[in-house]
């Protein structure tokens, strides 16, 4: 299966194939890929160097790969030739989950509140430490799932965002 990747600013093509080779821009590369929780974390490595792969959040997609946060696309062969056959965009809603379990400390923002990009939205506790989620877009809190001093799961909605 082939994919276009988009990290930050950076456009590749990957393809997986079915023998588990990839091959990155029409380059075989070694890899070892080993997922340590289910559809939230993995290990990865390429070419001998190890990375610690983590979805912040799925709408749109963020990863913390191996502690740098990361603003992430990837859309299968199928899904761009698909797009490219569509006009219209679409506006939808942009959820804010947690990337691991713990306690929500705080809520920085109200339902009804406006928020620009990078705004705190909540700060987690896990394992001692605290992790402040911000807003991947600048938008509107259509809803927030639970309060302060509430044990979140791992992958939880704790906001949800409308683009504006």
């Amino acid at each position: 299966m082939r994919y276009e990747v988009t990290l930050d600013d950076r456009r590749v093509r990957v393809e997986l194939g079915e023998d588990g080779r990839f091959t990155i821009e029409d380059r075989v590369v070694a890899a070892e890929v080993r997922e340590t929780v289910r559809g939230w974390q993995w290990s990865i490595t390429l070419e001998g160097e190890s990375h610690e792969i983590t979805v912040v959040t799925h709408e749109p997609l963020r990863l913390d790969i191996s502690g740098r946060d990361v603003r992430a696309t990837v859309i299968d062969e199928r899904a761009l030739r698909a797009r490219r056959g569509s006009g219209a965009a679409r506006v939808e809603r942009v959820e804010i989950r947690a990337p691991m379990p713990g306690l929500l400390k705080r809520l920085h923002v109200k339902e009804g509140d406006m928020v620009e990009r990078d705004a705190p939205i909540a700060t987690l506790e896990a394992m001692k430490m605290e992790n402040e989620l911000l807003a991947p877009i600048r938008g509107r809190v259509t809803k927030l799932r639970h309060v302060s001093g509430t044990k979140i799961e791992g992958g939880a909605v704790l906001a949800v965002l409308l683009p504006e």
